[in-house]
């Protein structure tokens, strides 16, 4: 990826977290910590979504059909999270501050925080043909499902 698409892409990220995050979370302070349990299962439903493709980024709120049609699901069994809405695919974890990384490889990755007691998320997936989705959105944290 070159360093102008890097750009435009993290552009479009900041300006996504910051539709998502409550104005008065951004006035009063940090992200919060998340934990999740070591049996958990993880539920989001986007409501932005980002398509990049390298010439033309565009950035859209869903509607709850199209945002039910995409939705986001981790399972975490014995510590270990598997993206069960992406094949279930193994997903590598790390924490830096108060955001939680999950990724699979190749370059697809979730990232969780909290505001004002809601998880967010921003689930980002590169397409075969150089482009890219992201969706964000809030996750709700489950335990015994």
């Amino acid at each position: 990826m070159t360093a102008h698409l890097r750009r435009v892409h993290l552009s479009v990220i900041v300006a996504a977290l910051t539709l998502l995050t409550p104005a008065y979370a951004q006035e009063e302070g940090l992200p919060q910590g998340i934990d999740i349990p070591k049996t958990a299962t993880l539920e989001g439903i986007p409501s932005i979504r980002i398509d990049s493709d390298g010439r033309t980024t565009t950035s859209r709120v869903l509607d709850p059909t199209e945002a039910a049609k995409n939705p986001l699901k981790i399972r975490v069994r014995d510590g270990k999270f598997y993206w069960e809405s992406r094949d279930d695919r193994p997903l590598k974890s790390s924490e830096s501050g108060a955001f939680i990384d999950l990724s699979a490889e190749p370059r697809n990755y979730i990232r969780l925080t909290r505001y004002d007691d809601k998880v967010w998320y921003v689930e980002h997936v590169d397409l075969e043909n150089f482009g890219s989705v992201t969706w964000w959105g809030e996750v709700k944290i489950f335990v015994g499902r």
